[in-house]
This record gives structure tokens, sequence and C-alpha cells, in this order.
């Protein structure tokens, strides 16, 4: 009855121990790895036949209403960027080296078939299951071997019953490689990996969505351009058909009725420069946005927010400072990715510091021969016919030098050192960047105010300057010259007000949020 257990038990092991390989060697709180591929074969198509050609951007008009908000496209660019999803690949990659580190902890099946033929002709197979154990850092196994036929003295080990031999055994550590190894290090360290996917996919994102604003405001100013570029023009053309009116009536000089048609000229080459302008800012703004297959989106005319000249922004509050400082210190994917790079690196260190202990291991083996048969050739009586075997054992190493041990611990503190380092410089920059968007906003806020009361005292002396010309009082070169210091200084205040914006898309990445912008400084009404 007792033989018939001990069977039954060794005969369970090798499903035992397949069932644990099937589970996860880490802990449950440990990250759950997502499948890399759906089960089944790969999709048709997965990709296109042809991909598209850059030269060819289709100028889709894009479903977003009149007026295109910049909150379209941040929003464009969170769903379809391409840059921003290839980034986001790295959580796969990760994912995939992770998967690679759990191999080292997969059940490992072994076997082999000898035939030998001669003076001792005998048959000998062995099959075995060795399952490496993550939480103690040893490995438990379970086999099963026969060895038929005539064996010489010194090889009395490889003979069995006639119905084979079952054995299972387990090997722990108890010294080196005890509370960690290199495989439980290395999946350690492919689950930090992971989680440090995320931090770079942050950065990239606050990055992306930055420029993606300032492409915006640019093309926002551009089209403000165009639109004093054309105002200034139509000035000239309704003065022209004013003079050409008083010419006929033999009431304006022939002069200035040419001089001004001399500044048509001019202020249509101006247009079409501005013009230029504003396609290239559109093409520029159809790199972030895009549709729902991915393809860049030209904005029209037509798309320009309204209202963008007569918007008041609110300055960030000076006295914000310091909190802004600490808040990006708390939301800056940097700071979690160096978080994270000295947890990865302090399991290098604890691995090399496990390493200078000796390796003790202890284990111990169970054998037991199935059917008929004499297996010992050196037991008499009651051992004649040894089936069970025991045995335990303990091993010893260490080298005496221990000079990896050492090498590998002062590799890993150093290289700690080496990262507090980097991580002090990455501080004080994101401190730097939060003051320097704080000091950029606060300055670009002054120079608006400036540059409208700039422009409302040239539009003051160019409409004074206006009435003395229809009176026929003044030369035109003087009103010409009026008009275009106006439209300069409306050119001024509108880049101005698209450079606070842009500063402030400058501030949001600094101190690690998103956004588009400030608070009651929405340009579209």
């Amino acid at each position: 009855m007792r033989r018939y257990k001990l069977v039954t038990l060794l005969a369970g092991l090798p499903v035992l121990t397949f069932g644990c390989a099937t589970r996860s060697p880490m802990p449950e709180t440990a990250q759950i790895r997502e499948p890399i591929l759906p089960p089944g074969p790969l999709p048709a198509n997965t990709l296109p036949a042809v991909l598209p050609v850059v030269a060819e951007i289709p100028v889709v008009r894009p479903k977003l209403g009149s007026n295109l908000k910049v909150d379209d496209v941040l929003a464009s660019v969170t769903q379809s960027f391409p840059l921003l999803l290839s980034i986001q690949e790295e959580r796969g990659i990760a994912a995939a080296d992770r998967l690679t580190a759990e191999g080292a902890f997969d059940l490992q099946l072994r076997s082999n078939f000898t035939s030998q033929e001669g003076s001792f002709g005998n048959r000998r197979f062995d099959v075995v299951a060795e399952q490496p154990l993550a939480r103690s850092g040893g490995s438990a196994f379970a086999g099963y071997r026969t060895g038929l036929g005539d064996f010489a003295v010194y090889n009395g080990g490889q003979k069995t019953s006639d119905g084979g031999e079952l054995r299972a055994g387990v090997q722990v550590p108890l010294l080196r490689d005890a509370p960690i190894d290199r495989r439980r290090a290395a999946l350690r360290q492919a689950q930090i990996s992971q989680q440090l996917a995320e931090p770079v996919i942050k950065r990239a994102l606050l990055d992306i969505q930055r420029n993606a604003a300032r492409s915006y405001w640019g093309w926002v100013a551009a089209g403000e351009q165009y639109r004093i570029a054309r105002g200034l023009l139509k000035l000239a053309e309704d003065r022209q058909e004013f003079f050409e009116g008083r010419l006929k009536a033999g009431n304006e000089d022939v002069i200035r009725v040419d001089d001004n048609r001399r500044s048509i000229f001019d202020r249509r080459g101006r247009l079409l420069s501005v013009e230029r302008l504003v396609q290239q800012s559109a093409l520029e703004l159809s790199l972030y946005l895009r549709d729902d297959a991915g393809l860049p989106m030209v904005p029209t005319a037509a798309q320009l927010p309204a209202g963008f000249f007569d918007a008041k922004p609110i300055p960030v509050n000076p006295d914000q400072k310091e909190a802004d400082v600490q808040s990006a210190l708390a939301q800056r994917p940097e700071v979690e990715r160096f978080e994270l790079l000295k947890q990865r690196l302090a399991v290098d260190l604890k691995l090399a510091l496990n390493q200078f202990n000796p390796a003790l291991n202890v284990g111990a083996v169970i054998a037991q021969d199935l059917g008929d048969g004499k297996k010992s050739f050196t037991g008499t009586d009651i051992f004649a016919s040894d089936t069970t075997n025991a045995s335990a054992f303990v091993t010893f190493e260490m080298p005496w030098q221990r000079r990896e041990a050492q090498g590998r611990a002062r590799k890993a503190m150093l290289q700690m050192n080496q990262l507090l380092q980097q991580e002090r410089f990455a501080r004080d920059s994101i401190r730097t960047e939060v003051l320097d968007s704080h000091s950029n906003l606060a300055l670009t806020a002054d120079r608006l105010q400036q540059a409208r009361l700039e422009l409302s005292e040239a539009e003051k002396v160019a409409d004074n300057e206006k009435k003395r010309v229809i009176e026929g009082g003044r030369d035109i070169v003087d009103l010409n010259l009026r008009e275009l210091n106006a439209a300069e200084a409306q050119s001024k205040a509108a880049n101005t007000l698209a450079e606070f914006y842009r500063a402030y898309a400058d501030y949001l990445a600094a101190t690690g949020r998103s956004g588009s912008v400030p608070p009651a400084a929405a340009p579209v009404k």
C-alpha cells in the first residue's frame, strides 16, 4: 500500500510541475502582461498594398466646423499623429522583452535514447521535466528512465527494473541566489522597463502637443497677417476709385492718382508674400491635423478662428511660480523616469551584493523502480531488489577573491551615483524651464500691451492723414507711409498675441500639463 501511494505521488509530479509553468512566475501584484497578438492566424491585409506617398498630401476638408480650434488639433494629434503612434509601440516592445525574461522560467523538457551493442548490449531511455522556481531561486524536476539489458559493474547505476524508474527531486539555494539571482533580476528589470515606457510616451505627448499648438498659432497668426494685408490693399483700391472719379471731374492731380496706383502694386506684392506664408503654415499644421484614416488635412482660410485679434489673454499669476515648480517636479515624466531607472539599477546592485555570498545549495532526490527485475548489483537479502532510493545532498562553492562580485557591485554603485547626478540636473532644468516660461509669459503680455498702444496711436495718425489727403491738402506719399506704419503695428500686435499663446503652450509643457489656451482667453467665440 505504501509503495502504491509513493508511485502515485511520483507519477503526478510532472503534471503538477507543468501546471505551475503555465502561470506567470511573478506575484499576482505584478503588472499583468497583455497578449502580444490575439489567438489565431494573423489577419489578412495587415499593411496596405501601397503606402501613401508623402508628396501626394490630399487636401481634405476637415469636418470640424467653420472655426478650427486648437483643441481640435490636439485631439487629432492624440488619436492619429504617426510619431506618437510610433512611440506608443514602446509598450508592446517592453512587453515583448518581459515575455523574453519570463522564458527563463519555462518548463524544460529533456530526453535521450541510447542503444549500445557489444559485450554489454543495452537500451537506455531518459526523459525529465525541470521547472525553475521563481520564489526560491532553485529548481524541481521529475522524470522517468529505463535501463534494460547488460551493464558493466561500474555502470550499474544505469540499470532499472523492467517497468523503468520514476524519480523526482528539488534543489534550493540558501545563500547566493536565494533572495535574487540573474533570472529573477532580469525579469524584475524587464517589468521596470515595461513601466519605463509610460514616461517616454508622456514626454513625447507633451512635446508633440506643444509643437502642434505652436504650429496652430503660427497658422492663425499667418491668417491674421493676410487679413491685415488684404485690408491694406483694399484701402488703396478704394482710394484709387475715389481719385479717378475726382480726376475725371478735373479736381485731382494726376501725380497723386499714379502714385496711389503704384502703392496698389506694392501692396498686391505684399499680399502675395503673406499668402505664401499662409499656405506654408497650413501645410505645416496639416502634419498634426489628421482625419480618421490618419491622412493629413490642410485647413482652409474659412476655418480660421473668428475674433482672434480681440482676445484678451490673462497672464499667469507670478506668485504661482513656486507652486508650478513643485507641480512640475511631481508631474513631469522625466522625474518618473529617473525613479524607475533607480529601481532598475537597484536590482543590479542587490544582485551584485548577493554574489559575495558563497553558493550553499541543498537538495533531495527520490527514485522508485516499477515492475519486476533486480536493479542493484550489490544488494543482498531484503535489499536484493533495491527498488526505492532516496538521497539528500549539500553543495558548497565560493571563489576566493570574489572579484566578479566586487566589480559588479562597484559598477552598480558608480552608475547609481551617475544617475543621481543626472537626476539632480534634470530637476534643476525643470525648475529653470518653469521659471523661464513664467518670465516669457509676463514679458510677452507686456509686449502685447505696448503693441496695442502703438497700434492705437498709428491708427489715429493714419486717420488724420487720410482726412487731409481727401481734402486735397496733403501728398499721398505721407498717407501711404502712415497706413504702412499702422498695418505694421497691427501686424506686430497680432504676432505678439500669437506669441503669447505659443508661450503658454511652452508653459504647459514645462509644468507637465496638457491644455490649449489660458483661462478666459479662448479666441473662438
